[in-house]
């Protein structure tokens, strides 16, 4: 069973999780600059808690915005892609982007 290493509230007030499980076999094999530096997992939670825009996805879940200083070789915007359920959410992947104003031409439903 996955292990929950973070839970947040997204901008709407829903619980969403981060385990485990997404964290090393997703995040961390597909974008290896998250590891070994754990205020990345605070940098999410910051992402989910208080984004600077929330974007509608394809597929029923959202893609929060946020600047990041933080991010390797130059500051980026840190996108966390995360879904709701009726009780709780869970982070499905996340990533770095340097080009945010493509994602923002989905359609931003909140910005801060």
């Amino acid at each position: 069973m996955p292990k929950t290493l973070i839970t947040m509230r997204s901008a709407f007030g829903k619980k969403i999780e981060l385990n485990s499980s997404v964290w090393f076999n997703k995040i961390l094999k597909a974008h290896p600059e998250f590891a070994g530096r754990e205020e990345f997992l605070q940098e999410i939670r910051k992402t989910v808690e208080d984004p600077d825009y929330v974007i509608t996805g394809w597929a029923g879940e959202y893609l929060t915005l946020r600047y990041c200083e933080i991010a390797p070789k130059r500051p980026k915007h840190l996108c966390v892609i995360y879904r709701e359920g009726e009780k709780k959410g869970y982070v499905i992947t996340t990533f770095f982007i340097s080009k945010h104003h493509k994602l923002l031409r989905r359609g931003v439903i909140w910005q801060k």
